[in-house]
Formats: structure tokens, sequence, C-alpha cells
């Protein structure tokens, strides 16, 4: 295996677990609106959905922040390189550091969906139709 095939790994992984937490906030904003209470506005929300709400469109931010930020740090570092005098065709190593912030950001947003289901969505569900 080669650095390149572990980098190609996780970027492909980190992507698709992006994907799945923005089908996942869809999933969770769809199942808070299914279950409303009251015909006309004011609707009413379990607390515990509100809470999920919370978490899923923080979630949802942190998703955007993510790429926002990634695309500023690589843009700004594209910018230093190409002034400094590196090519086009010119091969270097960046410094790890880059993607810290994305990385934060990718865990933050992960463990709020993860939150938003296991503390508040799953148990609601639960208690509708299980318990």
């Amino acid at each position: 295996m080669k650095l390149a095939d572990a980098r190609a790994a996780y970027e492909s992984l980190s992507g698709l677990a992006s994907q799945i937490i923005r089908q996942l906030s869809l999933a969770g904003i769809a199942l808070i609106w299914l279950f409303k209470s009251g015909d006309n506005p004011p609707y009413v929300l379990d607390q515990r959905l509100l809470r999920a709400a919370l978490c899923i469109f923080v979630a949802l931010f942190l998703d955007l922040m993510q790429y926002l930020v990634g695309t500023l740090i690589w843009f700004l570092y594209f910018r230093y390189r190409e002034r400094s005098g590196t090519t086009e065709a010119s091969e270097f190593l960046a410094p790890p550091a880059l993607n810290a912030p994305m990385w934060s950001l990718f865990a933050a947003k992960a463990v709020l969906m993860s939150a938003a289901y296991a503390i508040y969505i799953i148990p609601f569900l639960y208690s509708r139709f299980v318990a």
C-alpha cells in the first residue's frame, strides 16, 4: 500500500460519511415535521424533537463551515505556494496541520448527528412505537 492509497481511502470514507450525515439531517428534519402536534400553527413539538432539531441544524451548519473553512485554508495555502515560486508541476508535502480545522469540524458534526439520533430521535421513536 502506498501513502496515496491511504489518503484516497480516508478522503473517500470521509466524503461518504459527510453525505450520510446530510441524508440523516434531512431525514431527521422530515421526521420532526411528521411528528409535530396540532393542525394549525403554532405547532407543538416534543422537547426531544426540538433538541434533536437543534443538534441537526448545528451539524448542518458545521458541515457548511467544514467546506468553507477548507476552501479558504487551501486557497490561502495555494496562493502562498504560488507566490513562493512553486510551479504547477512541482511536488511538495503540505503541512498536516492544514487539515486540522476541517477534521475538527467533521468530528463535531458527526458527534452532533449521532447525539441527535442516539439521545433524542431513537428514544422518541421507541417510546411512540415500542413502549
